[in-house]
């Protein structure tokens, strides 16, 4: 065979791998997507939890409750919100409960589970009583998820959003906030 042909055939298959590479790793993508597992990049989703910035990296949390306590072990995270007072109403709580969980899933690469609870303390009595608990896992996680907590409002958490999230609500709190 002649040098012609075979400088040919490597320009064309050159031309046609420039071509059907980008349309592969489109599919690639779109079959992700299909399948509910999208990767998203922002500024800070490359932070890996540990136990030398656990406290500062929750510190920065724009959080209007109190944090009563952090644990971080394997792979979970494990926060309490606190309640005092009564000038709290369920869309802060939500609100709360939403920057947890995106702290968690989408700014840090190593949460795979988040354990949120919001408790409710009396200073004057010494107790805390439990209001709502949560179990976030990151496979299970979603923005669509993610968006319905935030926008929840001052009305009742969903039954699909309680399922997804895992999250169980005590007596305590139908009563104080959701009951009408």
């Amino acid at each position: 065979m002649n040098k012609t042909w075979w400088i040919g055939a490597l320009l064309l298959l050159t031309a046609g791998s420039a071509i059907l590479l980008p349309r592969l790793a489109d599919l690639e993508s779109s079959l992700r997507q299909d399948r509910g597992a999208v990767e998203t990049f922002s500024e800070d989703s490359d932070m890996v939890l540990d136990d030398t910035n656990l406290v500062d990296a929750i510190g920065t949390l724009p959080l209007t409750l109190t944090i009563g306590s952090v644990g971080w072990e394997n792979g979970v995270l494990s926060l309490d919100l606190m309640v005092t007072g009564n000038d709290h109403d369920p869309e802060e709580l939500y609100r709360n409960m939403a920057q947890a969980v995106a702290f968690a899933i989408q700014d840090t690469t190593n949460v795979n589970q988040l354990l949120l609870r919001v408790v409710a303390e009396d200073k004057w009595t010494q107790t805390r009583r439990l209001l709502l608990a949560g179990d976030i896992r990151r496979r299970e996680w979603s923005g669509e998820l993610q968006k319905e907590l935030l926008n929840t409002g001052n009305r009742p958490l969903s039954e699909h959003l309680k399922s997804s999230f895992r999250i169980s609500e005590s007596d305590l709190w139908k009563n104080q906030f959701i009951s009408p």
